[in-house]
């Protein structure tokens, strides 16, 4: 099975070579790590054994680093003795372990999925143990590590009805690379129930629960709010987000900012892409519907346009405490929404549309409390929105009871690590250094307007 995966896998990259020479040529984002993704490891990039035990993280990109970040920190806290590699896909998710998660020693690109790209990777990190988040299923890596006896662990594992099928229908095939993995630690008991449908032994399926709850209890970073109230005023209208929007979205969002800007209350909108690098077409969108805009890498502390875009990664957490609502974006178009749960662990009442297959629990808790609304359209949320800015007690008491759901859902970062702890070559025990984390975070809204 590996060998036809490897050819088939080689065969796909040869035929879409053209393709990935041009987005080399024309998007800067893929330049300069081409290299990496082949297995070139630069010697300087290569972390110095301790002697300890050497786990290896695995972040896909922006959404599972910074879920990763309250995981990090604590397995450098619970095991001292360890060394923490950090590997992602893309240049964003790199961007965010070396800004949120400097317990990391060092980071490298994941290569491509064959041995011979892999084995200089394994080589420099020299893992006891990989632990995945989300649900990335890697069939070489996987053998690999196997073959060496090195654990694999998939942390924050969801499987979506959606992606269920297609396994479901190779699960003759799922059933052989999942033999690989040593432990599969599920947000719920549906996706554990899918996962073991697939071919996954059920002894090596367990549900924890979503680290997205730990990690929202954690309190803005201090630094992060300060450098915000340097480079960005506070205005006097109320203000409204629109976050991690995706293409399709902006051009509908402008339009309601727009229809929003005749409202005596002036609303001003602050608009944060999903993906930065996307800056430029949105300014191009900006000015063909007649809206002027400043860009948040620009400001110098004075913010008087009635759009700010924020074309930088990494400031949303402190963003969200100036806004009296929140539209998550990726769930207008269909793909399948964004995390909701930042925002609510700063009091702040959450929309999104109808497709947020990727977050459906946490959406459904969050609806059931009273702390989001869903809309079916974007005229709907232009109706929404207006609604929710003309009243200010509403959004308060939203937000509060999007804030209650998350300690009430707490948990699965104690037991993702001891889980963990079993995996590595010695016993760890444990500790309890949760420092209160059950506790609400400090409100994020005492300068919400």
């Amino acid at each position: 099975m590996h060998l036809f995966y490897y050819l088939l896998l080689s065969l796909l990259i040869l035929i879409t070579l053209p393709i990935w020479i041009w987005r080399y040529i024309t998007t800067p984002k893929y330049r300069g790590t081409v290299l990496r993704r082949l297995g070139w490891i630069p010697a300087a990039e290569q972390a110095p054994v301790r002697g300890g035990p050497r786990i290896w993280l695995h972040a896909v990109s922006v959404g599972e680093a910074m879920a990763a970040r309250a995981l990090a920190s604590r397995i450098t806290t619970t095991f001292p003795d360890c060394d923490l590699l950090v590997t992602t896909v893309t240049r964003t998710g790199q961007q965010v372990v070396r800004d949120k998660i400097p317990e990391a020693r060092t980071h490298h690109f994941l290569t491509l999925d064959l041995p011979f790209c892999l084995n200089p990777l394994i080589a420099a990190i020299r893992p006891s143990l990989l632990v995945i988040m989300e649900t990335e299923l890697w069939p070489g890596l996987f053998r690999l590590l196997a073959r060496r006896g090195i654990p694999i662990c998939v942390v924050n594992g969801r499987i979506s009805p959606r992606s269920f099928k297609r396994y479901h229908a190779i699960r003759w095939l799922t059933r052989r690379l999942l033999a690989d993995g040593s432990l599969y630690l599920m947000q719920s008991p549906a996706d554990a129930e899918r996962l073991i449908a697939m071919g996954a032994p059920p002894e090596r399926v367990q549900v924890t629960g979503n680290l997205k709850y730990d990690q929202a209890l954690r309190p803005p970073d201090p630094a992060l709010l300060q450098r915000l109230e340097a480079r960005l005023s506070t205005p006097s209208q109320p203000v409204w987000i629109a976050a991690s929007t995706h293409p399709g979205e902006e051009a509908l969002l402008l339009a309601i900012h727009r229809t929003l800007l005749n409202h005596p209350l002036s609303p001003r909108l602050i608009l944060v892409p999903r993906h930065p690098e996307r800056s430029g077409e949105i300014l191009d969108l900006i000015g063909q519907k007649g809206l002027t805009c400043q860009r948040f890498s620009q400001l110098t502390g004075q913010w008087d346009a009635p759009l700010l875009l924020v074309d930088e990664i990494g400031w949303l957490a402190g963003l969200y405490r100036l806004a009296r609502l929140v539209y998550l974006g990726g769930s207008l178009v269909p793909r399948g929404g964004q995390n909701m749960l930042e925002p609510a662990s700063c009091g702040v009442p959450v929309l999104f549309g109808p497709h947020v297959f990727n977050f459906r629990d946490i959406a459904a808790q969050l609806l059931q409390a009273g702390g989001a609304i869903q809309v079916a359209t974007a005229p709907e949320l232009e109706s929404r929105v207006i609604g929710l800015l003309e009243s200010p007690e509403t959004c308060q008491r939203m937000g509060e009871a999007a804030r209650a759901i998350i300690p009430a859902n707490a948990g699965a970062l104690e037991r993702t690590l001891e889980a963990i702890g079993g995996l590595l070559p010695s016993p760890y025990p444990v500790r309890d250094m949760t420092g209160g984390e059950d506790d609400l975070p400090p409100s994020c809204t005492s300068e919400r307007r």
